[in-house]
């Protein structure tokens, strides 16, 4: 049961699990021996075969006008699974293009509690590249509501090389324990106080309050509004201080 349950794993169905094990253990046979080992019906027997020969995992020979089948060697397992990483390669980028159609529709996502929080901004983390912009309205609330994890989140960022542009309030410069940790360039503009983060990426805008109860983030997918935040933020990155 387990070898079965484990070549399953490798991706292939119950029954050619089944039919594949006994023809390593028959050797080289007519249909009927694996019937009698299997329990299965010859017409299964018959599709589950001709399944496995286009695998590559079986094989059969003629002999006096009579099928005679067998088992590819063990190591062809490792074939098999090459050629679908293989295949998965080769379909992923056409697989990312739909992805990409279908995001550039509008949406909203509402996360809720730090452990939403962490899953909006890990999201981020994973679509962002080095080549990507990446702004931020920053409250300041972040590394006291986010506790250990803004360190974590701070150096996937520079391990990325997710090069961020951070706005503060002016009040939020005696933070060095915050500001020192911070990967990305950050100036200073008099905001005065608001509690939440707006962070603009790609096409989509996160607005994340940590003072809510529960804290909360907000996810609009809209490429309008994601150029719109855009704009206003390069307006204020001109204008603030280094």
């Amino acid at each position: 049961m387990a070898d079965l349950e484990k070549l399953e794993k490798l991706g292939l169905t119950r029954n050619e699990a089944i039919v594949y094990k006994a023809l390593i253990e028959i050797g080289e046979t007519k249909t009927g021996a694996i019937v009698k080992k299997t329990g299965l019906h010859r017409v299964i027997i018959y599709d589950v075969l001709e399944s496995l020969i286009k695998k590559g995992l079986a094989s059969y020979v003629i002999k006096e006008n009579i099928k005679y089948f067998k088992a590819a060697d063990p190591s062809r397992l490792l074939e098999f699974l090459n050629e679908k990483q293989a295949l998965a390669k080769e379909i992923i980028p056409q697989l990312n293009i739909l992805k990409d159609e279908g995001t550039s529709k509008q949406s909203v996502s509402v996360y809720e509690g730090i452990r939403g929080l962490k899953s909006a901004m890990n999201n981020m983390l994973n679509e962002l590249s080095s080549k990507d912009y990446h702004y931020v309205f920053a409250s300041g609330n972040m590394a006291d509501a986010m506790g250990p994890y803004y360190a974590l989140y701070q150096e996937n960022k520079r391990k990325k090389k997710i090069m961020t542009k951070v706005i503060y309030d002016t009040s939020f410069r005696k933070r060095i324990d915050v500001t020192k940790i911070t990967y990305g360039k950050i100036r200073f503009y008099p905001l005065s106080y608001f509690p939440t983060d707006t962070w603009i990426y790609k096409d989509k805008v996160l607005i994340v309050t940590y003072t809510a109860n529960p804290p909360i983030a907000i996810l609009i997918v809209s490429r309008e509004t994601a150029n719109s935040y855009k704009k206003i933020f390069e307006g204020f990155w001109k204008n603030a201080n280094t």
